[in-house]
């Protein structure tokens, strides 16, 4: 996971940024907070947990007025799946920068085959898969090529979602789907560069490195996502849309959370230490615009910057989360 320092004299807040990549699976994440950053692991739904370890998805935590430098590491409950992505952003939050999926700072892909470079043989093609029956993706491995899909394309995963057998063609993975591995999205794999040349998207790498995905970016006080999806962090500077992963009725705000796309949209999932009275792992909290204080907060929070003082991303220097300062 990613540590953020925090510079300055800003409260700290752990933000979790793993998330989830499919609804019904959630990830986990694990945040450790260096002076106010975060890392997360991610499900396909991207969640990330708070101040929490997780094997599917990047906790993040974030300290408010502070750089959040997160790495996610998210389970895929993609969108309704867990995976963890690697990142950075700086800003009083701690978070465990892996989110959605599971990232891993040094960039390294796990398992035998390598999904940005696609080195597996004629009528294969490398993508990410479970290591253990029920458990969201970690490893990469070569499987026969079963469609053509690309980019937006719907698809279905044979067998359940994490199996890898599915009707994308090479360089894409099928996300985004439900339980059962159905009705899901083709979704890009980015490229050896860490870039992602057919949907101009941000590359964010999730799962131990097993999910390099290209995944749209988005504004966390707009939450201009699709339908079914959140804004969340990205374990890196910004952030990008990925499916919640949350049942009727749960991911509230102060509802306990595991990584954050296990929060509904507008919120995310941040360390106990920053939501009142959270006896959980992590609990949802509610983003903010700075510019309008503290309206959405609960009692005894602040709005604090999610980003340290003129380290903000284009766009982004409104962005708040609701925290309990220190």
């Amino acid at each position: 996971m990613i540590r953020f320092s925090r510079k300055g004299m800003a409260p700290r807040v752990f933000v979790l940024v793993a998330l989830g990549l499919a609804c019904g699976d959630k990830s986990e994440a694990t945040a450790g907070v260096s002076d106010g950053m975060t890392s997360a692991s991610a499900t396909e739904s991207a969640s990330a947990s708070v101040s929490a370890t997780d094997t599917e998805t990047d906790s993040a935590s974030a300290s408010a007025s502070a750089s959040a430098t997160a790495t996610a590491t998210a389970t895929e409950t993609a969108t309704d799946g867990t995976a963890s992505a690697s990142g950075s952003s700086t800003g009083d939050l701690e978070t465990t920068g892996c989110s959605f999926l599971s990232c891993n700072d040094a960039g390294m892909m796990g398992g035998q085959c390598d999904p940005m470079g696609q080195d597996c043989p004629e009528g294969d093609k490398c993508t990410a898969v479970s290591q253990i029956e029920g458990e969201p993706w970690g490893v990469n491995i070569c499987v026969e090529v079963g469609g053509d899909g690309g980019l937006g394309d719907p698809c279905d995963v044979e067998g359940g979602k994490y199996t890898g057998f599915d009707n994308c063609g090479v360089g894409y993975i099928c996300l985004l789907t439900d339980d059962s591995g159905n009705a899901g999205t083709c979704v890009e794999f980015c490229d050896v560069d860490m870039l992602c040349p057919d949907s101009g998207a941000k590359c964010v790498v999730y799962n131990d490195g097993s999910l390099p995905i290209c995944l749209a970016n988005c504004d966390p006080l707009v939450q201009d996502c699709a339908e079914g999806q959140g804004c969340y962090p990205s374990g890196g500077e910004t952030f990008v849309c990925f499916k919640t992963s949350v049942e009727v009725g749960e991911g509230g705000e102060g509802d306990g959370c595991n990584y954050t796309n296990q929060c509904q949209p507008g919120l995310l999932c941040l360390a106990p230490t920053a939501v009142p009275e959270c006896g959980e792992n992590g609990c949802c909290s509610s983003f903010c615009s700075l510019a309008e204080g503290n309206g959405v907060c609960l009692e005894g929070q602040d709005c604090l910057p999610y980003f340290d003082e003129g380290q903000a991303p284009p766009g982004y220097d409104d962005v708040g989360v609701c925290a309990i300062p220190e």
